[in-house]
């Protein structure tokens, strides 16, 4: 009887010990799509891309924070455009944005690969960042030309605009919902969609109204004449003859450029113990 009580113990004492992970890393691959000036519609298409890395720390089977970094491509053209006001305005622009962000996560499940009935779970995140971000486009002649040295919007001129200067570093704050599955003790793999909500009005160089040519004349303009005539030819390339006036709305500046991400990809736990039960 001793032996038969000393077993249950045991049992009881396993049972309340559990395949908890400590850390995990993964890479995502998947999809970008950008919202803003040149997508006035919140339409998901073009579909351009995106890659990415995380490491992730758990405090639990509920809770972890993850540090990630990715690569976002973001382009759009008003030529993709079906309204003749938004495609005759003939703007385009090309991003490669690097993002560096920590967020904060919450599972809705238990989470403890291994263990039966514990391997699945929808997840939430929330977190704060930063993108490194660089506009550009290309002329007729097909040459790339970086857009934020121009000062499209007369951000070079001392002529009166609305114009904002903007650098190359803005913060984001990135909402994620996912899915993830255990494949077994070390392997996970997920899906997860993240929304960025971002400080700058400018991963497309618009924002606000057109400079007018007189901000472009190279005696207005503090910079050499070639860029003051490359700015002047990029600030409109209207396709339907009319060229925009000094004042004519040529963005959103009450809206800030967001982007959207859809990534599946694989993880691999590591540092794992068998760990008391967390409820």
């Amino acid at each position: 009887m001793f032996f038969d009580l000393w077993g249950v113990g045991l049992h009881a004492q396993s049972a309340s010990y559990q395949y908890q992970p400590q850390a995990e890393v993964g890479i995502g691959l998947g999809t970008a799509h950008y919202f803003g000036d040149l997508n006035p519609e919140g339409g998901l298409s073009p579909v351009h891309y995106s890659a990415g890395l995380f490491y992730q720390r758990y405090m639990g089977n509920y809770i972890a924070m993850r540090l990630s970094a990715n690569y976002i491509h973001l382009a759009a053209s008003d030529k993709d455009n079906q309204s003749d006001a938004y495609h005759g305005r003939g703007l385009d622009f090309t991003n490669n944005v690097m993002e560096l962000t920590l967020t904060g996560s919450f599972n809705f499940f238990r989470y403890a690969p291994g263990v039966a009935g514990h391997s699945f779970t929808p997840y939430v995140g929330l977190g704060i960042g930063g993108i490194y971000t660089d506009p550009y486009t290309k002329t007729d002649q097909g040459e790339k030309v970086k857009l934020r040295k121009l000062g499209t919007e007369g951000q070079n001129s001392t002529t009166p605009h609305d114009g904002k200067k903007y650098g190359p570093l803005a913060m984001v704050f990135p909402l994620s919902v996912g899915v993830r599955q255990a494949l077994s003790p070390k392997l996970n793999i997920f899906a997860e969609a993240t929304y960025r909500f971002t400080k700058t009005d400018y991963l497309d160089d618009v924002s606000t109204t057109y400079a007018g040519k007189e901000a472009f004349d190279p005696a207005n303009y503090k910079s050499s004449p070639g860029q003051a005539a490359e700015a002047l030819e990029l600030q409109d390339r209207n396709l339907d003859g009319k060229p925009r006036m000094q004042g004519w709305q040529r963005g959103n500046s009450l809206a800030s450029d967001r982007y959207l991400t859809l990534q599946i990809g694989l993880s691999f736990n590591f540092g794992s113990c068998n760990c008391p039960m967390v409820y």
